[in-house]
């Protein structure tokens, strides 16, 4: 009975000390590791592929100026402007025009309008024409400065690669050079694939 006893005591000490030596690896299944945030949620893996990123395009704003002297310097104007090509106010021209007399017992109106091109030279977009009036300088008021803009759409806007400014003395010839280029961007339009202007086409 005694040698039983020994006998089974020396086999249980075998096997703990070869358990003991053995990697618990191999031993007890691995539970597997909970995700980050607990269980049950949907956005704690780090795992999968990750969400896509929406990248919006945005165009830089354009801004450009010019001046226009009359042959005897005696007439003079200033415009600057700047058009939005994307962004919530995408198409939106904002415009400034100084307009000055250095003449001293006659006044004078100047006359601005501005043409928009595409990376082609082709114009796709034009403001109506703004006249502004000065007095002689010994009259009245001789300089003034004034604030403006135009809409154009979207599209027109992110299209355009520059801006031309056409200023001088108004008369009916400035408008006959507005009307021509109405004429002609309603063309470019069709020919571009782009939206008609809100005024519409001249015939």
């Amino acid at each position: 009975m005694k040698k039983w006893k020994g006998l089974l005591l020396t086999t249980m000490l075998a096997a703990v000390t070869l358990l003991a030596s053995v990697p618990a690896s191999t031993v007890f299944a691995r539970m597997p590791e909970d995700p980050i945030g607990g269980s049950g949620g949907s956005g704690g893996s780090t795992g999968g592929t990750p969400s896509p990123s929406y990248i919006v395009e945005t165009i830089p704003a354009l801004t450009t100026e010019a001046t226009w002297q009359s042959s005897n310097g005696g007439r003079y104007m200033y415009t600057r402007a700047t058009l939005q090509r994307s962004g919530a106010l995408a198409g939106q021209l904002d415009v400034v025009t100084r307009t000055k007399n250095n003449v001293k017992l006659t006044g004078f109106t100047g006359g601005v309008f501005l043409l928009l091109r595409s990376a082609e030279g082709a114009v796709i977009g034009v403001t109506d024409q703004q006249k502004f009036g000065v007095d002689g300088q010994w009259i009245g008021r001789y300089d003034r400065t004034d604030y403006w803009s135009w809409s154009f759409n979207p599209q027109v806007a992110a299209a355009t690669a520059y801006i031309e400014i056409i200023q001088q003395h108004s008369a009916k010839e400035l408008d006959d050079q507005v009307a021509y280029w109405q004429r002609t961007v309603c063309g470019n339009l069709d020919r571009l694939g782009l939206p008609k202007p809100p005024y519409g086409c001249p015939q």
